[in-house]
């Protein structure tokens, strides 16, 4: 390790990484390479139609796809009225606003089913947490992991309040590692 590597991991907290990842670049069109350690926090993978290829995007550079579904049965809105519980505090749209989205997407049945998965860990952590701030943490570390995988969560993953071995606790549960205790709440 050279003097300026030492320095920037000394003092930057982080050694700095030569890993370049792909990165759709919504001003050209097409997907580039970038260092991986310029990931945006909240930059989410996505996958581009027609050519199947992964990517990493910046959500608010992203567009909505048109409607591919019919309007779901009872039962399914059921579904997507406990995901809108779960997170009115955090994304307040009204529930025609999250069928629709469920609507738009290429398989609704497994996104509604991770959203689900996402409100029941959200509730888990989040339930008795007094502190907005430490439950906005929560669903940012939620979101994130509906958005990556876990091999790529800390990339993009930039707790406020929480620690990081709180956050951990968040991303191995949505995951399905049991491994960690939950957190505590801290009020």
């Amino acid at each position: 390790m050279g003097l300026g590597d030492w320095l920037r991991k000394t003092f930057c907290g982080r050694k700095p990484s030569s890993e370049m990842v792909p990165f759709y670049d919504v001003d050209v069109g097409r997907i580039v390479q970038i260092p991986a350690s310029e990931l945006s926090p909240g930059a989410v993978r996505i996958q581009l139609h027609p050519s199947g290829e992964v990517a990493w995007a910046l959500p608010e550079q992203l567009t909505f796809g048109d409607i591919q579904h019919p309007e779901f049965d009872e039962e399914i809105r059921d579904f997507i009225r406990r995901i809108q519980t779960a997170f009115a505090e955090h994304r307040p749209i009204s529930f025609e606003q999250w069928e629709d989205g469920f609507r738009r997407d290429a398989n609704p049945a497994q996104e509604i089913a991770l959203w689900l998965h996402a409100a029941d860990v959200y509730g888990a952590f989040a339930a008795s947490e007094g502190d907005a701030v430490r439950r906005e943490d929560i669903y940012r570390c939620i979101v994130t992991c509906l958005t990556t995988g876990p091999d790529d969560v800390w990339r993009v993953l930039r707790p406020t309040v929480l620690t990081r071995e709180e956050a951990e606790q968040v991303v191995h549960r949505y995951f399905g590692r049991t491994d960690k205790q939950q957190i505590t709440n801290s009020s």
